[in-house]
């Protein structure tokens, strides 16, 4: 474990000491516009490629080093389901890789996140969502025919919702924090998720100081990985018991892509073109950045800690969410700076 914290360690020193170099080398910059994007001068997006590097070095050291992956023996792992994952994994990075440089079209995204998805699970049995249990009905719930587009339909959401809700500094890198954090505490995978945080933390640093922002690539990289993390969770490691669990611990992104989704439907506009109207937008019209990110970490752990440690009815702890975030949306709205 020294081994590889000393590696990355190196690496990482590297990368930042030689920061406008590797910049150049990437030549992937977010230019302000003066309408969605508000910030003064242009930014590296160098977020998604630090992360990608680290764990390229993390698994090849397990890899060629340790002879296995994530704490299992290659002997006893399926290499097409290797293969499957890592296919995942790199065409979401390279998406939003391309993204970030010439802002492919959301429609277009969509499809090809399909299509990667549907290619990934065909190959891999294990990333299917076949079946599930919620807290409130007594029944398994099993999807049979529908198991392929059940799982399409969640990572895509999962992935579109991380995506929509990113937006200010420091934002998404909290909730990521967050999600590696519950599973971290949850898994046997302890080292994967820690490297995970340590690097989410070390990007989130320099996302506040605006030396670089996440991107797409950065976003698309990590929501890949939860998602296969938390399918991995559930379906092999049985860590996850109820679905309740990954729906509270996604509730605000996804609390936030419903209304912006809803609202632009009625106003007659695309649900998948950007406006400023998300709940972090409208919370630094108002607040300052470190207040704004407060509010949004304690919104993203309140559910999950009230269900894993207040052990409330499913539909209280819904309930007492939707009042707080339909409140504080009315509040923003009516409430802003001038």
């Amino acid at each position: 474990m020294t081994y590889i914290f000393i590696i990355l360690s190196i690496i990482n020193f590297l990368i930042f000491y030689n920061l406008k170099k590797f910049s150049k080398i990437i030549g992937i910059y977010d230019i302000p516009d003066k309408k969605l994007k508000l910030h003064e001068k242009k930014i590296p997006i160098l977020g998604g490629p630090i992360l990608f590097i680290n764990l390229i070095i993390f698994f090849s050291y397990q890899i060629f080093f340790l002879n296995e992956l994530l704490s299992i023996k290659l002997s006893q792992l399926n290499l097409i389901e290797i293969f499957s994952t890592l296919i995942m994994i790199l065409s979401c990075f390279f998406l939003g890789i391309y993204d970030d440089k010439f802002r492919l079209n959301p429609n277009k995204k969509v499809i090809i996140l399909i299509a990667i998805i549907l290619l990934s699970i065909f190959l891999n049995k294990n990333l299917i969502i076949t079946n599930f249990s919620l807290t409130f009905f007594e029944n398994r719930i099993f999807f049979e025919n529908f198991s392929i587009i059940f799982t399409i339909f969640c990572i895509l959401i999962l992935i579109n919702s991380l995506n929509f809700y990113d937006g200010i500094n420091g934002q998404s890198c909290i909730i990521f924090f967050v999600f590696f954090s519950y599973l971290f505490l949850i898994s046997d995978l302890n080292l994967f998720y820690l490297i995970s945080i340590i690097l989410i933390l070390m990007v989130m640093i320099l996302n506040f100081k605006n030396v670089l922002f996440l991107g797409d690539s950065g976003i698309y990289l990590l929501s890949i990985i939860l998602s296969i993390s938390l399918i991995f969770e559930h379906n092999i490691q049985k860590n996850i018991s109820y679905a309740d669990e990954i729906f509270f611990l996604l509730l605000l992104p996804g609390f936030d892509l419903v209304r912006l989704t809803i609202t632009r439907i009625l106003n007659k506009k695309n649900p998948f073109f950007g406006d400023r109207e998300h709940i972090h937008h409208l919370l630094i019209r108002r607040f300052s950045l470190f207040s704004s990110n407060a509010i949004l970490f304690f919104l993203s752990i309140l559910p999950i800690t009230i269900f894993l440690f207040v052990k409330l009815n499913f539909f209280w702890i819904f309930s007492i969410f939707s009042i707080i975030y339909i409140f504080l949306i009315q509040f923003l709205k009516s409430n802003v700076k001038k």
